[in-house]
C-alpha cells in the first residue's frame, strides 16, 4: 500500500529548502526515557537527527510502547519554523490513513453488538447505495474494510485533491457516478473511497456526524484528548506546520483543507495519543482504566488476512496491514497527507509498539525506517543483545563516476534511466513516478532519499548493471525532439 500511496502522491511532493536543526530540545512536553531504555533512546536520537538533517525534515516525533506503558516519547526539530516553536511528543500532526484503524474499529464495535453484519449487503445500511449491483455480487463492509470492494481509489467529490471540503454524504453520493475497477471481492484495490463509505454507515446508523461519533465511541474512552477528526481549538493551537517539496527545489506551505472522505484520512493526533491507542491494542482491546473497547477475539479477526489462502499469516486484514517482522506479526498502518508522514507499528506477540510522525510530504520511507529500527532495538534490548549503530555513511558518487554511469538501461521491456546532476546520481524507473537518489557504498549504489531506501544498483561493467536481482544492459539513450518554442514557458513542476 505504501508504495502505491507514494507513487500516487509523489507528483505533489517537494524538496524542502530549509536548514533544520534536528537536535533542538523541546519545551518540557516530552516523556523521559524509562529505565532500561536509555541506550535504545540514544541510538534512535542519533538516527532521527541524521535523517532530519539529511532529508531536510523540519520535525519528527516518536513514542515507544512496551506493554501497557509509553517508555519514551520525544519531539525533534521545529513544529513551527516561523515562530521557532520546538516539536515535542505533544505536537499534533495530521496522521492520514492511520485514521482508517479508528473508523474500522468503530465499525467492529457495532458488529460485536449485533448492529452491523460485515457480510450483509451494504444496501441493508445504505439503501440508496446501489453501486456495483450490476456485477451480480453484493458489496459488503468486509470488502470495504479490507480494500476488496473494487471501488475507485478516490471519490469524485471529497477526494485527496478536492479543496472544497464537501460533506461526507456528498462524498459518498458522488460514487454513484463511478464504475467499479473490479467486481467486489475479486482483487485487492486500495481505496480511500471505500473507507469513506464505511464511515458513512456509522454516520447514518447513529444519526450523528462522523467526527462527533468517533469522539464519543473511540477517542474519549481511550482518553485521546489531543486527537480529533476535525479541527478543534486544541488542534489549531498545537498543529505542526508542514511544507511541500519539489524535486527541483521550490517549496511551499502544505494545503490545510479538510478531506470530504474524513473516515479515511482526516484524523489529527500526537505520537503519545497513538501510543495510548497502541497500548489498548496490546491489551487485547482494553483501556488503561479497564474499559473494554473491543473483544480480544474481534481484534484477532481484524489481524487475520482477509480473502486470503488458508493458513496465510500476512496480508491485509480488517483495517490493519499485517506483515512479517523477523518472523513475527507486525500490524499497523501508515499515513500520508499533505506535508505529513506517519507510521504506527505494533508487534502483538512481543507487546511492543512505536508511533512516528514527521512534517515532510510523503516521507513514509523515513518514518517506517525509524519505526522498524525502534522495534528492532527494543527486541535486542529485551534479549540483552548488543545494540548496533543505525546511521549509514553513504557518500555521493564522484562526478566522473556519475557521468560514466548515466544513461539508459533495459531488460526486455523494462527500462531504467540513470541521471546525473553534478555529483548526484538518480534512478528513474518507467513504472514509477518518483526519482530516486543513489548513493555510493563501495562499488554498490543504494537508494537513499525521502521516498526510497535500500534498493541496490551494482554496476557490472561499462554496459551492464544489476538492479536488485535483474541485469540491465545499456541501450541507446534516445531523446525526443526539443519542445516547440510555444511550450518552453510551460516546462516545470506543478503543485497540487
Amino acid at each position: 500500500m505504501k508504495a502505491l500511496m507514494i507513487r500516487c502522491l509523489a507528483r505533489s511532493a517537494c524538496t524542502l529548502l530549509l536548514t533544520v536543526c534536528a537536535s533542538v530540545p523541546s519545551r518540557g512536553q516530552d516523556q523521559p526515557v524509562a529505565p532500561g531504555y536509555g541506550e535504545v533512546a540514544r541510538r534512535l536520537e542519533t538516527l532521527i537527527q541524521a535523517q532530519m538533517a539529511d532529508k531536510q525534515i523540519p520535525a519528527i516525533s516518536i513514542a515507544l510502547v512496551d506493554g501497557q506503558g509509553t517508555v519514551w516519547a520525544r519531539g525533534f526539530g521545529y513544529a513551527n519554523l516561523t515562530d521557532s516553536v520546538p516539536a515535542s511528543a505533544e505536537t499534533i500532526y495530521r496522521v492520514g490513513s492511520v485514521s482508517k484503524l479508528f473508523t474500522d474499529i468503530a465499525i467492529m464495535q457495532l458488529v460485536e453488538r449485533g448492529e452491523l453484519n460485515l457480510d450483509a449487503p451494504l444496501t441493508r445500511y445504505l439503501p440508496r447505495f446501489a453501486l456495483l449491483k450490476a456485477s451480480g455480487r453484493p458489496l459488503t463492509l468486509r470488502q470495504l474494510m479490507s480494500h476488496r470492494a473494487g471501488l475507485v481509489r478516490e471519490p469524485p467529490i471529497g477526494n485527496y485533491f478536492d479543496a472544497a471540503e464537501p460533506t461526507l454524504a456528498a462524498t459518498v453520493e458522488s460514487l454513484a457516478h463511478t464504475e467499479p475497477v473490479y467486481p467486489p471481492g475479486a482483487h485487492f484495490k486500495y481505496s480511500n473511497a471505500g473507507i469513506a463509505v464505511a464511515g458513512y454507515v456509522l454516520e447514518q446508523l447513529r444519526r450523528r456526524p462522523f467526527a462527533e461519533y468517533l469522539k464519543s465511541s473511540m477517542l474519549d474512552p481511550m482518553q485521546l484528548t489531543s486527537s480529533a477528526f476535525r479541527q478543534t481549538a486544541v488542534v489549531k493551537q498545537r498543529l505542526a506546520e508542514a511544507r511541500m517539496w519539489t524535486v527541483h527545489g521550490p517549496a511551499f506551505p502544505a494545503p490545510t483543507f479538510q478531506l470530504g472522505m474524513a473516515p479515511a484520512g482526516s484524523m489529527y493526533s500526537t505520537v503519545t495519543d497513538l501510543a495510548r491507542f497502541a497500548s489498548v491494542l496490546l491489551a487485547h482491546g482494553r483501556t488503561a482504566n479497564g474499559a473494554r473497547m473491543l473483544a480480544s477475539a474481534t481484534l484477532d479477526s481484524m489481524w487475520t488476512p482477509q480473502f486470503a489462502k488458508p493458513g496465510a499469516r500476512y496480508g491485509n486484514g480488517l483495517g490493519f496491514f499485517i506483515s512479517d517482522f523477523n518472523g513475527q506479526r507486525r500490524v499497523g498502518h501508515a499515513g500520508a497527507i499533505y506535508g505529513f508522514a506517519t507510521e504506527l507499528a505494533v508487534l502483538p506477540e512481543s507487546h511492543l509498539a512505536v508511533a512516528v510522525a514527521a512534517t515532510k510530504d510523503v516521507a513514509n520511507v523515513v518514518t517506517q525506517r525509524i519505526a522498524n529500527a525502534a522495534l528492532q532495538l527494543m527486541l535486542w534490548q529485551r534479549d540483552n543483545q548488543p545494540l548496533p549503530a543505525l546511521v549509514d555513511h553513504y557518500a555521493a558518487p564522484t562526478p566522473a563516476k556519475a557521468r560514466a554511469l548515466a544513461g539508459r538501461y533495459a531488460k526486455g521491456t523494462a527500462v531504467v534511466q540513470l541521471v546525473h546532476h553534478g555529483d548526484r546520481l538518480f534512478l528513474d524507473q518507467a513504472r514509477d513516478v518518483v526519482r530516486t537518489e543513489l548513493r555510493a557504498a563501495g562499488d554498490t549504489f543504494i537508494s537513499d532519499d525521502a521516498l526510497s531506501y535500500g534498493l541496490r544498483v551494482l554496476p557490472i561493467d561499462s554496459t551492464r548493471l544489476l538492479l536488485g536481482r535483474d541485469t540491465f544492459v545499456r541501450v541507446a539513450d534516445t531523446k525526443p525532439l526539443p519542445a516547440r518554442n510555444e511550450f518552453e514557458s510551460l516546462i516545470g513542476e506543478y503543485g497540487w
